[in-house]
């Protein structure tokens, strides 16, 4: 495949980037300060001197390995700290005036991937948009803030989000050079990237920052307390706290990661009542009013049989293993659709008693994880309707292959729809649809956020589609076969589950 090097002056400096397929890819920009570990992340804003590199990708976020069955090829990079850094794809095409952002924030439970796993160049044509792809800190780098020791939470940090919303302020101040709008900033993200599109929505510091919103599988920021790094690692290590944070301070990242990978609970959980999110989301969208940041969110029909999949990959341990994992991962899910740990029995005796599902097994794991992320896109849909804005809900019911296995739409199904797989030779998002009309749907797909992303409503690409308003409760079935709305499909649910 026939790459071209290119230049562009911006205000930073020179940079030189690659162009294929009529789009311009600049590698690696640094939009933080190199990172202090467990510190806030810091905008960077200081010119380079000479012409800076961005023709191959820099470091990722520190994690266990990737799995490429999951992600797709893996880049060459190498893992680190200062992995603040992000992607950006503009097309060369004569444009009438500035074209809108779509700035795309990756998932991975917040333990891993990479920005540098999805290239943006057939959804940047696709969309004729300027395409942002980040890297952010991911599992204990990014759960233990020391400016938070000695607080309420004492030391259990958020700082993914903070990450997001510097890179979001880079792109305020620099996407002009690279021919984009910082005025119409679409946030999109899947999974755990899905919850920071909620979370962006509500967060005050992001306000002004995000002009629309994509989320597609999202959970919630529930009101718990995050995972207390320090105490988990103090345990681990038969330290006391103070001795504990001296270690975690000054040991090898490759050290840390090595705890991350016995299965320690170092993760960040994403919550409420922060400091980056100082109430309840449903209440912080809802204050921002007719402000509040115009929606579109979804899930897929079966979103958990991708989930087992992922761990069977990751792990490689026997079926019936895998399955007791499941079983736990989904009590612990729960309590997104629960909307917290204490409702999680009442929450989980209802939704059998609904659906006459046992209670075990990979059937009742599905059910689980498609109920939290069915609740999450329409309860943030609800609160940004409410809000005085407009939301657009979608289910997704196309069929997928994942690890040499034909399954029904599961979680990560949009990711091959958004970056577009069947136009891009070059493509680096695995080519999950497993549909004759995949290519046709794609590009459908990529033409309503392109229109999303201009006018703050999805157009008629995929059809008619009425935003989600409690009266008729309108949501679009996504499918190969042609999309068709629904009114009201989660009543069961709504009626008979959540409270």
């Amino acid at each position: 495949m026939t790459t071209n090097t290119v230049e562009r002056q911006t205000r930073l400096g020179r940079v030189r980037g690659i162009e294929r397929l009529g789009v311009e890819t600049y590698r690696g920009l640094r939009y933080a300060e190199p990172v202090q570990r467990f510190r806030s992340s810091v905008l960077a804003s200081s010119p380079w001197q000479g012409t800076y590199d961005a023709t191959t990708f820099k470091a990722m976020a520190m994690q266990p390995e990737i799995v490429p069955e999951l992600y797709g090829p893996v880049p060459e990079a190498a893992y680190s700290e200062d992995c603040l850094l992000l992607n950006i794809h503009a097309p060369q095409a004569p444009a009438d005036g500035p074209r809108p952002v779509i700035f795309f924030i990756h998932g991975g439970s917040f333990t891993g991937g990479s920005g540098h796993c999805y290239d943006g160049t057939a959804l940047a044509r696709g969309a004729d948009a300027v395409v942002v792809c980040i890297n952010y800190r991911l599992g204990l780098f990014a759960a233990l803030d020391l400016d938070w020791l000695g607080t309420a939470r004492d030391g259990q940090g958020q700082l993914w989000l903070g990450d997001q919303i510097t890179a979001l302020q880079w792109v305020r101040d620099n996407i002009a050079d690279y021919g984009g709008d910082p005025g119409q900033v679409t946030v999109i993200g899947e999974s755990a990237g899905a919850v920071s599109v909620a979370a962006l929505c509500a967060a005050p510091a992001a306000k002004g920052l995000v002009h629309r919103a994509v989320a597609c599988s999202t959970g919630y920021m529930v009101p718990e307390d995050s995972k207390d790094v320090v105490g988990v690692m103090a345990k681990a290590r038969r330290k006391t706290r103070e001795e504990t944070i001296a270690y975690l301070k000054s040991a090898p990242a490759e050290e840390l990661i090595g705890y991350q990978k016995r299965g320690k609970q170092l993760s960040p959980v994403p919550v409420s009542g922060t400091t980056l999110l100082p109430g309840h989301m449903d209440e912080l969208i809802q204050a921002r009013g007719a402000e509040a940041v115009p929606l579109i969110a979804g899930y897929a029909t079966h979103e958990g049989v991708s989930l087992e999949l992922m761990v069977k990959a990751a792990t490689g341990l026997p079926g019936f293993v895998i399955s007791i994992i499941g079983h736990l991962a989904s009590r612990g899910i729960a309590m997104h659709a629960a909307k917290g740990k204490a409702n999680v029995k009442d929450y989980l005796r209802r939704l059998k008693k609904a659906t006459g599902n046992i209670g075990f097994g990979s059937a009742f794991n599905d059910l689980v994880w498609t109920d939290g992320f069915r609740r999450g896109a329409v309860d943030y849909a609800e609160a940004t309707t409410k809000a005085g804005s407009r939301a657009w809900v979608y289910a997704m019911d196309v069929p997928m292959r994942l690890a040499g296995q034909s399954i029904p739409s599961s979680h990560g199904i949009d990711l091959a729809l958004t970056f577009n797989a069947s136009d891009d030779p070059g493509h680096t998002v695995p080519r999950f649809v497993d549909h004759p009309k995949a290519a046709e749907l794609e590009r459908r797909w990529v033409s309503m956020l392109g229109h999303f992303a201009r006018h703050g409503e999805p157009g008629t690409s995929l059809g008619e589609w009425p935003p989600h308003e409690r009266e008729q409760r309108s949501s679009m079935l996504v499918t190969c076969d042609g999309c068709s709305v629904k009114h009201d499909a989660e009543a069961l649910f709504r009626q008979q589950v959540w409270r």
